[in-house]
């Protein structure tokens, strides 16, 4: 397929070597998923499995564990993720990783004209 289908050409394929070391491939491989069209069906006929299993890959921490995933009672427009769940969002960005190896990495990027700016969780 060399056009999507709204029209737009696609400008860069990702290699074989890029596809293998990717956190998707990483992640499709552990759980035995062959093809991204699976991966896509997995998702949406298995909400409750596909986004408990992203959660557990990118490692998101719960003070208070979620009962259910989705509640999609009130309809499609108006979902609740992570029902009856607590978690701090600044712990899970950012404070987790204090006194870790990946606190010396970039945080935040700003750029603007020639001014620019690089914060870490080290002092910058």
């Amino acid at each position: 397929m060399s056009e999507f289908s709204f029209g737009g050409e696609v400008v860069w394929r990702p290699s074989d070597e890029i596809v293998g070391e990717s956190r998707l491939k990483q992640f499709m491989d552990r759980h035995g998923i062959t093809s991204v069209e699976e991966l896509q069906r997995r998702s949406t006929e298995d909400i409750e499995w596909f986004w408990t299993a992203v959660l557990n890959e990118l490692g998101i921490e719960f003070y208070l564990p979620y009962e259910r995933i989705l509640d999609s009672s009130r309809g499609i427009a108006w979902p609740r993720w992570c029902c009856g769940g607590r978690m701090n969002i600044v712990h899970n960005c950012l404070d987790r990783w204090r006194g870790t190896p990946v606190a010396r990495r970039e945080a935040i990027r700003w750029k603007e004209k020639t001014a620019r700016r690089v914060f870490s969780l080290t002092k910058n």
